[in-house]
């Protein structure tokens, strides 16, 4: 029995400096006394200035919320040993901080102090709720049958909310019985009483006690309201009287006219029965259809009569789950048993209460020291193509020599069931002891039905041990997608997520197999630092080798630490065996492909100057580094269009880049092109063959942005003008309405 927070003042709870907190009632004087206390070093003392009872109430009322149910308790000692005296604590309710009459009065049982000059306990306690209307409250302490000049101890007076388990729909006394037992009923071969000779928390508890060996029942009088297709957890700390017998928590599901719906929910639990040891015992299930209301049901066993079962902090409240997880709430925080989890390689697994982030318990971890250890759900979840899913985990691992590494695992099939890759993010933790919170998401692939997620221990060690408790998977997090643009050879890549964990800037990297990143061309140029303005980007990559696996690298930033995200991989589509791509890097519009004539004989020219010596035989040569390639390509064209597009593209003068088919062995290659020919293949006006020598000197990758979409089409400008008079008002020329560049 406690408070969640005492409204009362310190100095009006404790008396620690004075007693102006409190205002004196009739026949009572009202000091601060350090003769005795409960807490502190000084206490309330009340004296009677006539025989009868002597009364004190807060100077200042306190703020409550009507509809909430509140606590009020206090300390008391007699001064001198006295028999026959009574004490209560009082809640007055009011509609105004100062003056006007209560909106009503709750008081507490009353009890009999010791004839002794202890402090009673347990105290006077109340449970109440703020009445309709009710803002504020007061306390007020009593004490009857005083003598004139006789006085007591008052000491830790408290009013606030109840130390209620979190969300329980059960009454604080229905949870721990700290006024009496009226929330409780013996349904089958028990009785029940409360009993303050041991309890969890407070003063308090449910006694059940066996009327015969067998099966016994207990359950709350009062239904609580439920939503059908809703998660709700049942909870109960308990003794046993004996080790090895069965404790069921259940939770009884009942429909509008209180009959029993549907199979309980339950789960069953061999609690300790080791002295002052309580184990904490859950169960959760789903409403089924037709539930309106459930009771919470603690079903008992008993080997003979009169064996007695302790239990307290009862509690039935909806599951806690993570918003927009998957899991059940035994997946997410493994409070009954590690069901929902299979260790699938290199490692076992059991339910702990060693170590919990949320709960009692969490998932043990132990490697075998056989290779990298993997545990997995044993459920697989639907999911959309291209939707980003996100596994967020709390881990706890000790002291290790080097930082341990965890990788989330996301395993993807399709409708059929067939297993099409994994993708993975990978967490460095820190080698100091604690519990760590790794976040990974990946993106489902195109035709991806369902995903299995589960985390995979990197190399550990022997010893290593690992917890993992508060699991959330679920739709949201960070990805990137890349697909390839159909005909354009290039890859369009979309990126989730943004906004997430709060960062400042973003990058997006190409990475070749060899680990090199080259940045992406945006359309202000390389996307090195860009600024977050939103959670979702796309970007188009026209100049990604072709024919090999790349990968896509996010990556965001304050300052540090960073975070980073990986598409799967890609590969992009070769172009025909006998033909080169011509891409211009900023107008990738203007691409086109070619036959290839001759490949360029490349020459890099020599950079010296030769200096005869008058009477020596061998020159002084001074040299620099070489220039780079220059070559000549030869290409054929066959049709009109094809002529167009190669002027269209070779007109600008711009940086273009080459790509071959990578069996010629022939690197992609930045050139600028020289004085272009376009000679007739046959000498007849209507043949339309055409050859072209295009001299060409290797250059740097060009700096700028890239303007348009390499894939725009007629369609693209349907879609984005709702009418001409857009197209007219936005595109000062064909070339703005070819490119996407609004000019007008």
């Amino acid at each position: 029995m406690s408070v969640a927070s005492n409204l009362l003042a310190a100095n009006v709870a404790s008396i620690e400096t004075d007693a102006t907190g409190w205002t004196a009632g009739a026949s009572t004087t009202r000091t601060r006394s350090t003769a005795r206390f409960y807490s502190g070093v000084a206490s309330l003392l009340l004296t009677a200035t006539a025989a009868g009872s002597v009364t004190a109430t807060t100077a200042s009322r306190v703020a409550v919320v009507a509809g909430t149910e509140y606590t009020s308790y206090a300390y008391f000692a007699n001064i001198t040993s006295v028999a026959g005296r009574t004490a209560t604590v009082s809640v007055s309710w009011y509609a105004n901080a100062a003056g006007g009459s209560p909106i009503s009065t709750s008081t507490s049982a009353a009890l009999t102090l010791a004839t002794a000059t202890t402090w009673s306990e347990p105290p006077p306690i109340l449970i109440a709720t703020a009445p309709v209307g009710a803002a504020f409250a007061s306390v007020t302490v009593t004490v009857t049958g005083l003598a004139a000049a006789a006085a007591v101890a008052v000491d830790v007076i408290s009013l606030g909310p109840p130390n209620a388990v979190s969300g329980n729909f059960l009454p604080y006394n229905t949870q721990g019985l700290e006024v009496s037992a009226v929330g409780w009923a013996a349904e089958t071969n028990a009785t029940i009483a409360r009993t303050t000779t041991d309890s969890y928390e407070g003063w308090a508890c449910l006694q059940s006690t066996s009327g015969a060996a067998g099966s016994m029942e207990v359950r709350t009088v009062a239904s609580v309201p439920v939503t059908v297709g809703t998660e709700y957890l049942a909870l109960s700390y308990v003794r046993a009287p004996a080790a090895g017998l069965d404790f069921k928590v259940q939770i009884l599901w009942l429909d509008g006219a209180s009959a029993p719906i549907g199979t309980r929910a339950s789960y069953t639990w061999q609690p300790t029965a080791t002295a002052g040891s309580w184990t904490r015992c859950t169960a959760s299930g789903v409403a089924p259809a037709g539930a309106v209301t459930a009771k919470l049901v603690l079903t008992l066993t008993a080997t003979a009569a009169g064996q007695v079962w302790i239990t307290d902090q009862m509690s039935l409240a909806r599951a806690a789950l993570i918003p927009q997880s998957f899991l059940n709430y035994n997946a997410q925080s493994i409070e009954m048993d590690a069901s929902a989890w299979n260790a699938s390689a290199n490692c076992t697994i059991a339910r702990s209460t060693a170590r919990s982030w949320e709960g009692a318990a969490s998932l043990m971890v132990t490697p075998t020291g056989a290779g990298d250890a993997i545990v997995r759900l044993t459920q697989d979840f639907p999911v959309t193509p291209r939707q980003v899913y996100r596994m967020y985990p709390y881990v706890y691992h000790g002291v290790m020599a080097t930082d341990p590494v965890v990788d989330m695992l996301f395993s993807w099939y399709d409708a059929d069931g067939v297993f099409m890759h994994t993708s993975y993010y990978r967490w460095i933790m820190g080698a100091g002891a604690g519990w760590w919170a790794p976040l990974g998401s990946a993106p489902a692939p195109a035709g991806a039905a369902k995903v299995n997620v589960g985390l995979r221990f990197v190399a550990p060690t022997a010893g290593d041990i690992f917890y993992v408790d508060h699991v959330a998977v679920g739709p949201g997090g960070v990805g990137v997608v890349a697909d390839p643009i159909p005909d354009a050879y290039g890859a369009s890549i979309h990126v989730q997520g943004l906004t997430t964990s709060g960062y400042t800037y973003w990058s997006l990297m190409r990475m070749t197999p060899d680990g090199a990143l080259t940045p992406v061309r945006g359309p202000d140029g390389d996307m090195s630092r860009l600024t977050i303005t939103g959670d979702t980007a796309v970007a188009e990559d026209y100049e990604a080798p072709l024919g090999e696996s790349i990968r896509y690298y996010m990556k965001r930033w304050t300052t540090d630490p960073y975070a980073m995200a990986n598409s799967d991989p890609l590969t992009l589509p070769e172009p025909p065996d006998t033909t080169v791509i011509l891409k211009d890097p900023g107008l990738p519009a203007r691409s086109t492909t070619a036959v290839v004539g001759t490949l360029p004989d490349w020459t890099r020219a020599a950079r010296q100057g030769v200096n005869a010596v008058r009477g020596r035989a061998r020159p002084v040569v001074i040299s620099d580094v070489r220039t780079s390639r220059t070559g000549t390509l030869t290409l054929v064209t066959q049709s009109q269009a094809e002529i167009d597009a190669m002027w269209w593209l070779l007109e600008t003068g711009n940086v273009l880049l080459l790509q071959w088919p990578r069996a010629w062995g022939e690197r992609d290659v930045y050139v600028t092109a020289g004085d272009a020919t376009e000679a007739h293949i046959v000498a007849h006006a209507e043949y339309m063959d055409r050859t072209w020598s295009v001299p060409l000197i290797e250059v740097d990758r060009p700096i700028g942005g890239v303007t348009g979409s390499g894939d725009r089409t007629w369609s693209t400008v349907s879609t984005e003008s709702p009418d001409w008079l857009t197209v007219l008002t936005t595109s000062s020329s064909w070339l703005d309405v070819y490119t996407g560049v609004e000019g007008a």
